[in-house]
């Protein structure tokens, strides 16, 4: 698949994302901390796990996919709260 369209799935999920998730819709401002990023993700991450393990492949890879593109754009968001640097040549 060609980035530009992996980054426009990344692009639809946000747009889902802020659309549930605002401050409308929450009472933390739909703010959070590194350590809450890491929870939901990882939170996610299970699941897929979970799913991968117990779901014949065909059900699970579609499943998979989705949570992906969930965690993705959950990382985006909090770099969009946090801001980000460029990688560095040779540097973490």
């Amino acid at each position: 698949m060609e980035r530009q369209k992996i980054y426009e799935a990344i692009d639809s999920e946000r747009n889902y994302q802020n659309m549930r998730w605002n401050v409308n819709t929450t009472t933390s401002q739909n703010m959070h901390t590194f350590e809450e990023w890491f929870v939901y993700i990882e939170d996610y991450v299970n699941e897929a796990k979970h799913v991968l393990s117990r779901t014949p492949r065909q059900e699970a890879d579609l499943i998979a996919s989705d949570i992906m593109r969930k965690v993705a754009a959950m990382a985006v968001c909090c770099m969009e709260e946090h801001g980000v640097e460029n990688r560095k040549i040779g540097g973490k």
